[in-house]
């Protein structure tokens, strides 16, 4: 699991709140449904602004202090200070925007536990095979030996 593995965890929960956004402003309420995607737009936000950061900062070719600094100045004070208003407005039930923000850490646990599966697959036959490394990829010498003079003949 790479980088990539992140943002594609992004993608997937941005179309999921906004799959919830849709049946919970048709089903439920709206403002409820605001908060779930305002909810999942600040966390993914957050991780995306964090894996940036732990990416510049352990880059072996050298730090862009620069950059570094920028997301700094982004993610801490306007990142969080937007969160608060967000909390702060009263206008998004806070139950919504905590389901939001938990949404990105359910599609970390399903996207992992997946891909554990998915990795883990097979059938019990292939599993019990003992790959021919184990044996040198050698059957017994006497029945090569077989098997040669027999093609001589």
């Amino acid at each position: 699991m790479g980088i990539e593995f992140i943002h594609r965890v992004i993608k997937t929960s941005l179309i999921v709140a906004a799959l919830t956004f849709l049946f919970a402003a048709l089903y439920y309420r709206f403002d409820y449904a605001s908060g779930i995607l305002a909810g999942c737009g600040w966390g993914c936000l957050n991780l995306f602004l964090l894996t940036n950061l732990v990416t510049e900062t352990t880059n072996p070719g050298g730090i862009d202090r620069k950059r570094v600094i920028l997301l700094v100045l982004v993610k801490f004070p306007l990142l969080y200070v937007s969160g608060y208003f967000l909390l702060r407005i009263k206008y998004f039930p806070v139950t919504s925007l905590l389901v939001g923000f938990t949404l990105v850490f359910a599609v970390i646990l399903l996207k992992a536990l997946g891909r554990t599966l998915v990795s883990a697959g097979g059938s019990r036959d292939d599993k019990l095979k003992v790959p021919l490394d184990a044996y040198s990829g050698r059957k017994d010498k006497g029945s090569e030996s077989h098997n040669i003079s027999s093609s001589r003949e």
